[in-house]
């Protein structure tokens, strides 16, 4: 969050939930020090709740979808090493390790 003052970055001090569904951060400037309160309603805790609970293809920045990862798991059944597939699929080593064993993508079967 940017300070209003400066418009430079700011840290969250401390955190107020006694109301129900209100969230209150009381912020700092990191160059400045002014000192502000952001409040976050019902509507805004709600509709982040949604983003941070999306599985799969549904994440924004996913790069693998569910066809993928099956085929990932297929290969990788029949000895391909994760580390290949990271480079068929254009991602990591452990993201393509962690699909594959079910860390991640456990909807996927």
């Amino acid at each position: 969050m940017k300070c209003p003052k400066c418009q430079s970055t700011s840290r969250v001090i401390s955190l107020n939930k006694k109301k129900p569904g209100e969230i209150r951060r009381y912020r700092k400037c990191t160059n400045c020090e002014y000192k502000f309160v952001t409040t976050q309603g019902p509507e805004e805790i709600a509709q982040r709740k949604q983003v941070l609970y999306r599985k799969g293809e549904e994440q924004p920045n996913a790069k693998l979808t569910d066809d993928t990862v099956r085929e990932m798991r297929t290969l990788a059944a029949t000895g391909v090493s994760s580390l290949e597939c990271g480079l068929i699929w254009d991602v990591s080593q452990k993201v393509a390790w962690n699909a594959i064993v079910g860390r991640t993508w456990k909807h996927v079967v």
